[in-house]
């Protein structure tokens, strides 16, 4: 259901994210995104979110429904998006009205619902399931076609319906321009979904494992009868097992058509109902699955061009997916590693069975999950796509640029998983409150640094703030400091976990432990030796909040053995050509971090992962940004990792070496 105005969605919340002193070299732009389906959860995903993403690369937007768009409306727009509208005399004024004012219009739509050819039950099961009839399914799909035909160009959320798309513009377009903009969620959906897991994960007094199945709509029967097979079977082999389905709150009546699986008749036992809810409650709901299914008829047209979001709404909830092996979730998904790809009823007994036996697989896969889409569907990965459509719309010479960015930098795909080494947790303690920031502060024989590192945490000026703490296999007595002093502390934090390496992992590897543990949009890097100024992360944070800025980082004061000045030079990729100007000490939003693959971890070549960090963001066009003023503190010493490693004469030629294979721009001075 759409929220009310006064939601997380209404645009005065839109406009929180206008940022003037933050727009790109593109001319900024003025969108109207027209909703043709106002009253559904898509206008969310096709309309306001893709909004934000807008206002995020530094442009205008607003949302109106079809039926309230008026000529100050279309005055005031460069460009107008029309989702799932349908062709009709008011529409067909707005087109008019767009050529005369030379407004560029565009089509938008997230399922195949403008070829009137495949209005029928074979392709489409829903029509039967929804109330309405073939003939009124292929007025719809006509009308939607004739609204397509009209526009300049057309939105697609997947490459297969680009390609069906095409298929429809080609006779009438020399080369149609069309573009692909996927669902995606946004940052309040991300901190939606990671605080419900949380309290689930405290929260839960029972040992089910729940396989849930979060369709919205009855349009699904098909799709769902392909797992019948395998959950009569698990139930048959497993009694813990629940089944979690949905029905309308007020007359309970299923959104399945319950009477077309005679087979669950004996297993209502192990079926857990539960009432649908409003898009923006939906993670609370998905955060109780320990599995999540999404069947589709893969050899069906209409299914093919499904967009991810099912999956990667469970990703966000910290849920494992077994999914048909659509095209769009085969390129999205690493078979056994993000989630389970299944074709057949065995496979997904076979899937079922190995996830609800292993819990560390589970949460294994869903901690995968997560990092993989944290970036692909992201709000801040939408305003880079965004950004270089409206480039390419402003003139040739954009259209030029635009191109070139989409190509070299293959649609701003994300790199490798982040490897994340094992480590125990030796401490934890969660108050169940929300934060904005999560330090991490990594370890290695720093007894004689590490409290006060702790300390510089301890007063910071932000209210509710997060820690994790990473003991790389330290041999002095520092864990036994670090225990002791979050034991008496911890009321301090909002969220405060230590781990533990199972192995040293070194830099790299401690790093991404710690920033994996969190479960805040930003996590502040902090070496043992080095403290932070009272007012490091607010500062920091007021300069990336909701902004696709990747990190930030301060000014740092050198003190002990020097008393240089560091971090005070603006932020320019070009500037890494040469040498890393950035430390380590920065507040790197986890979204990129994810998408640059994590820090690397190779332990014979330690010691620049920060600057690899660096080039490989630039390479995707993800910025920093330098806060002025001193706000940290580096401590110089002869012990520290630089001085006894890095620098090093058998060492330092591994290193440079070891960053100029993965990042051949580099023309390193040493």
């Amino acid at each position: 259901s759409l929220p009310n105005s006064n939601s997380l969605h209404s645009m005065d919340s839109l406009n929180y994210f206008a940022r003037p002193d933050y727009n790109s070299y593109n001319p900024i732009r003025k969108i109207l995104f027209v909703a043709g389906e106002p009253d559904t959860p898509g206008v969310i995903y096709r309309c306001y979110r893709n909004a934000k993403a807008c206002i995020m690369a530094g442009h205008e937007a607003k949302v109106s429904n079809a039926a309230d768009v008026s000529v100050n409306d279309i005055q005031w727009a460069d460009i107008i998006i029309l989702w799932r509208v349908e062709f009709s005399g008011h529409i067909d004024g707005i087109l008019k009205l767009s050529k005369e004012y030379n407004k560029l219009t565009a089509f938008d739509v997230d399922d195949i619902v403008f070829k009137p050819h495949f209005a029928h039950i074979e392709i489409i099961d829903g029509i039967r399931t929804i109330g309405t009839t073939e003939a009124k399914t292929a007025h719809t799909f006509h009308n939607m076609r004739q609204t397509l035909m009209r526009s300049d160009f057309a939105i697609a959320t997947t490459k297969e319906m680009r390609e069906h798309m095409a298929q429809e513009l080609i006779p009438r377009h020399a080369g149609p321009l069309i573009y692909t903009l996927p669902n995606i969620f946004d940052d309040e959906c991300v901190k939606l979904s990671r605080f419900a897991a949380r309290i689930v994960q405290a929260t839960k007094n029972d040992d089910y494992i729940r396989i849930g199945y979060a369709s919205g709509t009855r349009t699904h029967q098909r799709d769902f009868a392909l797992v019948i097979p395998a959950l009569i079977s698990i139930f048959q082999q497993r009694s813990n097992v629940r089944l979690v389905l949905f029905r309308e709150p007020v007359n309970h009546r299923p959104i399945l058509h319950m009477n077309e699986f005679p087979e669950l008749k004996n297993y209502e036992n192990f079926i857990e109902w539960r009432d649908t809810v409003p898009l923006e409650k939906l993670p609370q709901e998905l955060a109780r699955f320990d599995i999540s299914i999404a069947p589709l008829e893969i050899d069906n047209v209409f299914c093919n061009a499904k967009s991810e979001l099912k999956y990667f709404e469970a990703a966000l909830a910290n849920v494992c997916s077994i999914v048909s092996p659509t095209q769009p979730l085969k390129r999205c998904i690493q078979h056994g590693v993000t989630g389970y790809l299944a074709s057949t009823a065995k496979e997904w007994e076979e899937y079922l069975l190995s996830l609800i036996d292993n819990k560390t697989l589970r949460k294994e896969m869903a901690q995968n999950a997560y990092h993989a889409v944290l970036w692909n569907f992201s709000l801040q990965r939408q305003s880079k796509l965004c950004d270089t459509m409206l480039l390419s719309l402003v003139n040739e010479k954009g259209a030029a640029q635009a191109a070139e960015t989409i190509i070299s930098r293959k649609n701003y795909n994300p790199r490798n998983l982040p490897v994340i080494p094992h480590s125990n947790i030796l401490f934890e303690h969660d108050n169940l409150r929300e934060s904005e920031v999560t330090v991490v502060i990594t370890s290695y024989n720093y007894q004689q640094y590490i409290l006060e590192a702790l300390e510089s945490v301890f007063i910071q000026t932000l209210k509710d703030i997060d820690l994790i703490i990473v003991d790389d296999g330290s041999s002095d007595e520092s864990i036994t400091l670090i225990l002791e002093w979050s034991i008496n502390h911890k009321h301090r934090f909002n969220r405060l976990q230590i781990h533990q390496s199972v192995n040293n992992v070194g830099l790299g590897g401690a790093r991404n432990i710690g920033i994996a543990a969190s479960e805040t949009l930003y996590s502040m890097q902090l070496d043992a030796d080095n403290r932070l100024m009272p007012d490091t992360c607010e500062k920091l944070l007021q300069a990336i909040q909701n902004t696709n800025i990747g990190y930030a980082y301060p000014e740092i004061q050198h003190f002990g053995a020097g008393e240089a000045i560091g971090g005070h030079v603006p932020f320019n990729p070009l500037r890494l050509t040469v040498g890393n100007y950035i430390d380590a000490m920065v507040l790197i939003a986890k979204w990129a971090w994810a998408a640059a693959g994590g820090f690397y971890v190779k332990r014979d070549a330690m010691g620049w992962e920060d600057f690899d960090m660096w080039c490989s963001l630039a390479e995707m066009g993800i910025s920093g940004k330098q806060v002025t003023n001193t706000i940290a503190e580096y401590r110089a010493h002869f012990a520290s990792m630089t001085n006894v490693l890095t620098e090093q004469n058998t060492h330092k030629p591994k290193v440079v070496s070891h960053l100029e294979n993965r990042h051949p721009w580099l023309d390193l001075v040493y």
